[in-house]
C-alpha cells in the first residue's frame, strides 16, 4: 500500500498528479510559488585555485623518468 505524501508545510496529505509531484500540498505550492522572492539569491561556489586538468599531459622530456615499482626478474 501506497502512502499519500504530507505536506512539508501544513503537514496536510495529498496526492501527486500527473504534473506535479512535489512537497507541497495544492494549496501551500500555490502560496509559496506566488509568494515574492526575499531572499538574496545564492551566490556561486568559489572556484579552487587548485586545478586539475581533465587532459592527458604528454610526456615532457623535461619531466624525471620514473623507474617501474617491481624488477622484470
Amino acid at each position: 500500500m501506497t502512502q499519500s505524501p504530507v505536506c512539508i508545510r501544513c503537514g496536510d496529505n495529498y496526492l501527486f498528479t500527473r504534473m506535479y509531484k512535489g512537497n507541497y500540498c495544492p494549496d501551500c505550492h500555490e502560496a509559496w510559488s506566488t509568494a515574492p522572492r526575499s531572499e538574496v539569491p545564492p551566490r556561486p561556489r568559489p572556484q579552487s585555485s587548485r586545478t586539475t586538468s581533465s587532459v592527458d599531459q604528454h610526456d615532457d622530456e623535461r619531466a624525471p623518468r620514473l623507474e617501474p615499482p617491481y624488477d622484470d626478474e
